[in-house]
C-alpha cells in the first residue's frame, strides 16, 4: 500500500465515491474487480487434476479481503516509525518492514487460519491457488478504493500491474504453505513468506523511484519474469507431487 498513481491513496478522507454518477461508478467497480475474477479463474484452471471446492474458494477470498482493515492500521502506525529515505536500501527496508511483509504474513494467514485445515487442502497445489485467492480478496477491496479515488486509466494500469502481483506473491507462499504441510516442513512456509515478502518490497520501490511510464514498463517486466520463471514452475512442481496426477506419485 504506496501511494503512486497505480497503489493505496493516503486514507484522509479521500474517497469521493458519492460524487459519481451511477453508471460510471458501475464501470469503475467492473474494472476494479474484473482482474481479480480473470486472475482467479486462470489459477483455478491451472489444476489440472483436481478443482478447488467453491466454498473453500469464497471463504479463503473472504478472509483476504477482510485483512485489508488490519493491514491498513499496522502499516499506518509502521509509517510513523519507520524510515523512508533518503537512500533506495532505505526506502527498500522502508516498503520491506513497513508494507510488504505486513500484507504477505495478512494474506498468508487467510489461508492458514481456515483453508489450511481442510480435508479438502490435500495436495500441494492446493497452496497455491488458495494462495492466489486469499491474495486477490486482499487485492480487489484494495483496487476499488484505487480506482474509485483514480479513475479509469489508474484501473486498465492497475489490472496488468498491481492486482496480478498480489496473486503472483500468494501464489508463492502458498505453494511453500504447501509444501510446508504436505512434506511435514513448517520452515519452508516461513521462507515462502520471506521470498514473496522481498519481491513485493522490490516492486514497491521500483515502483516509487521510477516514473510512472517507465516504472510500467518495468513493472509489467518484473511480473512476466516472476510468473514465468517461478510461479510456473511452483506449478509444474505442484502437478508432479499431486496425489491426483495419474502419472504422480501414488502411481508410482
Amino acid at each position: 500500500m504506496i501511494s503512486n498513481f497505480f497503489t493505496f491513496p493516503e486514507f484522509a478522507g479521500q474517497l469521493s465515491i458519492f460524487s459519481i454518477q451511477m453508471p460510471f461508478f458501475l464501470v469503475l467497480l467492473v474494472v476494479a474487480v474484473a482482474p481479480s475474477i480473470f486472475i482467479l479463474w486462470f489459477f483455478y484452471n491451472a489444476d489440472r487434476y483436481k478443482h478447488e471446492s467453491a466454498k473453500l474458494l469464497f471463504i479463503t477470498f473472504l478472509i483476504g479481503a477482510l485483512m485489508i482493515g488490519p493491514a491498513l492500521v499496522i502499516e499506518i502506525i509502521l509509517r510513523l516509525v519507520l524510515p523512508r529515505g533518503p537512500g533506495l536500501g532505505v526506502l527498500f527496508l522502508y516498503f520491506f518492514f513497513g508494507v510488504a511483509i505486513v500484507e504477505e504474513t495478512l494474506k498468508l494467514l487467510s489461508v492458514r487460519i481456515y483453508a489450511f485445515r481442510s480435508l479438502q487442502f490435500n495436495e500441494p497445489m492446493d497452496g497455491l491457488v488458495l494462495g492466489v485467492a486469499a491474495a486477490l480478496g486482499f487485492a480487489t477491496v484494495e483496487n476499488i478504493l484505487y480506482v474509485l479515488e483514480g479513475g479509469l486509466l489508474t484501473g486498465i494500469v492497475r489490472a496488468f500491474i498491481s492486482v496480478p502481483s498480489h496473486a503472483l506473491y500468494g501464489a508463492i507462499s502458498g505453494f511453500y504453505l504447501g509444501e510446508a504441510k504436505f512434506r511435514k516442513k513448517p520452515y519452508l512456509a516461513l521462507e515462502g513468506l520471506l521470498f514473496a515478502s522481498i519481491l513485493h518490497a522490490i516492486f514497491d520501490t521500483t515502483a516509487t523511484v521510477l516514473p510512472s511510464i517507465l516504472g510500467v514498463v518495468v513493472l509489467a517486466a518484473f511480473m512476466l519474469m516472476i510468473y514465468y520463471r517461478v510461479v510456473r514452475g511452483e506449478i509444474r512442481k505442484a502437478e508432479s507431487e499431486s496425489p491426483f496426477n495419474p502419472g504422480g506419485p501414488s502411481s508410482r
